[in-house]
């Protein structure tokens, strides 16, 4: 009778049966009959391997390592599983609690064994990631890693930095935000028009602060565009992505637009005979508009408005309530204050920008292009300009390039360091679906050369 333990967290079940079993079949001779008098769902994980006649389906297990062992090692020392019939269950039963008895005794005999994967390889040719190997799925693995680079990309992202700089207490339910920015909840994965492609371009543009204001305009060269100023207010204030929803022009306030809206809301249940999800709003309401109205742990000097203003769906409202029905409602609470604040400021603000261009001449087909770099230079180089101010002025752009190449090679080591460490724990078995934002950034933790 072989009894085994097991000791570690990350560990799947069957996989330590599985290895278990190994250990045992090492110390069986050849040409035996053995009962594996254990879970069911192993002995038909085992007899479905050796079964299937279809290495690509083989290898889309997630313990091929194990379970290809275990078969070349029954058919190398013509060893056969038999089936466990009603005397063999009867024994198996008996010795189960035999060893039941013999566990707890302190005279049992105990050696402790370490199966190393590279041990178990039968293969020629395997899959190795950073001298680790690869036990299986590994399509399902190639899967993993794909998502990892994706998120790696958001973690390390330039125009999401503020997002990630203080999330040391995971802020943010990362799972709901992007399924509203990618517009999963209303549109499936193989569906897709033109209201789908502007609500997702409108939505990434806002996540990222890369919506066509003034300032991004005059940055980007447009043509016909002098200046960075708002020419709504014309308070002489420049148009970035946080003034055009704060702008002196705007009709709504967003603390009046966010009460309206949830009377609106109110409103809208009312009128399709949703009694019970208004019961549950007026009981969620004044929480609702607390956690909009607190302070943001993450965007430091900003009210969590700015995160519902970006698409990003706080924890918080994750904790108001337990129930998954009660939780749906909240989040389309959520999504609707969304919308009314893109419509009651955002198409206003669009409408009457058009309305000062036309009245200036500018054409939308102007705005298309960029100024030509040709004339700008002329415009920067006056005649009077000597050719000291010139050099000066050569040196200056040659130092800020070498500054940006330096931090452009600092940063792709710091997201290759990220990338592997987030790869690291997909290979232990570790789901970082939950914890992948919170990944720390350190440059200290990477070599950089004195020659960098």
């Amino acid at each position: 009778m072989f009894l085994a333990n097991y000791e570690g967290i990350n560990e799947n079940e069957f996989k330590v049966i599985l290895r278990s079993i190994i250990l045992s079949l090492l110390i069986i001779s050849e040409k035996s009959d053995i009962v594996l008098g254990i879970n069911e769902n192993i002995q038909k994980l085992i007899n479905e391997f050796r079964n299937n006649s279809s290495n690509r389906k083989k290898i889309d297990s997630d313990f091929y390592l194990e379970l290809l062992f275990i078969e070349n090692f029954i058919e190398k020392y013509d060893i056969e599983i038999l089936d466990l019939n009603a005397r063999n269950y009867k024994i198996t039963k008996e010795l189960r609690l035999k060893a039941r008895e013999n566990l707890k005794s302190k005279e049992i005999i105990k050696y402790n064994f370490e199966i190393i994967d590279d041990a178990l390889i039968t293969n020629e040719f395997n899959l190795y990631w950073n001298q680790r190997l690869i036990n299986g799925g590994y399509r399902g693995w190639r899967k993993k890693i794909t998502n990892v680079i994706w998120k790696n990309e958001i973690l390390n992202s330039n125009r999401l930095d503020d997002l990630f700089m203080y999330n040391y207490k995971r802020e943010y339910d990362w799972q709901t935000t992007l399924e509203f920015i990618s517009n999963r909840i209303e549109c499936s994965k193989r569906q897709c028009g033109t209201k789908d492609t502007y609500e997702r371009s409108y939505r990434i543009k806002n996540l990222l602060k890369d919506q066509p204001t003034y300032d991004t305009l005059f940055r980007r060269n447009t043509n016909k565009i002098e200046d960075n100023k708002c020419i709504r207010c014309k308070k002489n204030e420049i148009e970035n992505w946080e003034h055009l929803w704060i702008c002196e022009d705007n009709d709504n306030d967003l603390n009046e637009i966010i009460y309206e809206s949830i009377s609106r809301f109110e409103q809208i249940l009312k009128e399709s005979n949703q009694n019970e999800e208004v019961t549950i709003m007026r009981n969620f309401n004044i929480e609702f508009i607390n956690i909009l109205e607190s302070p943001s742990i993450i965007l430091r000097g900003k009210s969590r408005i700015w995160e519902l203003i970006r698409g990003i769906y706080n924890n918080k409202f994750n904790d108001i309530t337990k129930k998954k029905e009660e939780r749906d409602l909240i989040k389309k609470l959520w999504r609707f204050v969304y919308n009314e604040i893109k419509n009651r400021i955002w198409i206003p603000r669009c409408d009457e920008v058009k309305r000062l261009e036309e009245k200036d001449g500018i054409k939308k087909a102007e705005l298309r292009k960029r100024k030509n770099e040709k004339d700008t230079d002329l415009d920067n180089n006056s005649n009077s300009e000597t050719k000291q101010r010139k050099n000066k002025k050569t040196k200056t752009t040659e130092n800020i390039e070498k500054e940006k190449k330096n931090s452009v090679k600092i940063k792709n080591k710091i997201t290759i360091a990220t990338r592997d460490k987030l790869i690291g724990k997909v290979i232990d078995g570790i789901n970082i679906e939950k914890n992948w934002d919170t990944t720390i950034k350190v440059q200290d933790y990477i070599e950089i050369s004195h020659l960098d």
